[in-house]
């Protein structure tokens, strides 16, 4: 395996002097050793120099520090980091946050996977809570209609010198969604962002309701965001508006449908008989989220009888058996992460009710007349994604079928195998290999409703 030579970068400004060492301390004890380390420092007094210089004796010569001579934010502190770095990948750490030992082994590890690609690496969290982990957060691998609603990425990302020097510096005029812009820059030129699947970083929270300053502040951050994913948005030519959520964790995107014409021939809209629609002007709305260039098929939430979900998408393993997302779980709770209730890109949807890009069925010659139901949704949703197109769930269009009855011929798997077998036992990528698989999806494992 080849050993990366690792840059983390790390910004000091208004800084809890007992967190950071926290954080120095963690970086020290890093089995990874193929590293150097930056900090920029914005701190009106001298302490984290000397502080430095007391936990790193042995190694001063892989640690830098600069005192910034201007408040100028995160984004320049940063692009004087990576001025300045010689390794092949920056890692950019909170000043707060905590390493596991395994990082940046972890981080090689994944980047020899990835035979000289140049990307961006990001990873699973949970959060500090004083001295206690709390709250994982399992992420899926890169979500780009998640991603326009909620940074669910965060804010600890590792990038690649050479891709940093491609897509140019972080935007300095984000106060604090430069990361966040980044990123979107990154997904929009097709950059490769890859995941890692594990709780390598702890992110320092807090256990308590915000004050009025911080309420403001994650307002802010939200309302930051937002329009950062909307000027990406209508780069494409598309209208959308935007609202934060109450829960100041993400924001909702609402794409213009004025432009739905009921007759169009740039669209199908599949729907079975046994289908019943419960919400309004339901075609316009996946028509809307159908109008991105890079969306093949757009699908809705089914519910189930006693105010339960029966899916919101699917999900396959690595035998090829799919399972309905979110099944069983109370609509009116909020589900695993929220995602429940957020569009995003999903492997499958429901074939009983789904809107079809009428010019990637042409190009795919249609549903493979082998197949029937679930696996032929399965078959046509994996070729379109292989062509660069996505599939993308609804939750606001609710729809309810009443035969549930799903019959899978043992041939109709095996030719499915046959056909798709390689990337099917990769898994599916959309979610996360640390959640239980089965029909009791989404849930963290010991939360379970007794």
């Amino acid at each position: 395996m080849a050993d990366t030579y690792f840059s983390l970068v790390i910004w000091t400004d208004n800084t809890n002097m007992d967190y950071f060492k926290d954080c120095l301390e963690s970086i020290d004890g890093q089995d990874y050793r193929e590293f150097e380390l930056y900090i920029l420092d914005n701190n009106p007094s001298s302490t984290i120099e000397l502080t430095i210089k007391e936990f790193f004796p042995d190694i001063v010569d892989k640690v830098h520090y600069r005192r910034l001579k201007k408040k100028s934010g995160g984004a320049y502190a940063y692009n004087i980091g990576a001025h300045f770095a010689e390794g092949q990948y920056m890692v950019y750490i909170g000043q707060h946050d905590r390493l596991s030992t395994n990082t940046l082994s972890s981080l090689n590890e994944k980047i020899a996977q990835l035979n000289d690609v140049p990307s961006i690496l990001y990873t699973d969290n949970d959060e500090l809570i004083g001295q206690d982990r709390m709250n994982p957060h399992f992420k899926p691998d890169f979500n780009k209609e998640l991603f326009l609603q909620t940074n669910y990425i965060g804010e600890f990302v590792c990038i690649s010198k050479e891709l940093y020097q491609r897509l140019g510096e972080f935007n300095e005029k984000a106060k604090v969604a430069y990361v966040y812009e980044y990123l979107l820059r990154a997904c929009y030129k097709k950059e490769n962002i890859e995941h890692v699947h594990s709780l390598i970083y702890h992110k320092r929270s807090i256990n308590r309701a915000f004050t009025k300053e911080e309420r403001a502040e994650a307002n802010y951050y939200c309302k930051e965001h937002m329009a950062l994913a909307i000027s990406y948005i209508r780069k494409w030519g598309l209208l959308c508006l935007g609202r934060v959520d109450a829960s100041l964790k993400k924001w909702h995107i609402q794409y213009d449908e004025t432009e739905f014409r009921r007759f169009s021939g740039d669209y199908m809209f599949l729907k079975d008989d046994d289908v019943k629609l419960y919400t309004r002007n339901n075609v316009k709305r996946m028509y809307a989220y159908l109008r991105q260039p890079d969306v093949a098929v757009v699908g809705a939430r089914f519910i189930d009888r006693g105010f339960t979900i029966d899916n919101v998408g699917y999900i396959f393993d690595k035998d090829g058996a799919w399972y309905p997302a979110f099944h069983g779980q109370r609509i009116f709770r909020d589900s695993y992460e929220g995602l429940g209730n957020m569009p995003r890109d999903v492997a499958m949807v429901d074939c009983g009710c789904c809107l079809i890009d009428a010019k990637v069925y042409r190009i795919l010659h249609g549903f493979d007349t082998k197949l029937s139901g679930q696996d032929a949704m399965l078959d046509f949703c994996m070729r379109a994604r292989e062509r660069g197109y996505r599939t993308v769930v609804v939750p606001r269009v609710i729809a309810r079928r009443k035969n549930k009855d799903v019959i899978t011929s043992t041939e109709a798997h095996d030719y499915l195998m046959e056909k798709h077998g390689e990337k099917i036992a990769l898994g599916d990528t959309f979610y996360n290999r640390n959640l239980p698989m089965g029909m009791e999806n989404y849930i963290l494992p010991g939360t379970e409703e007794s």
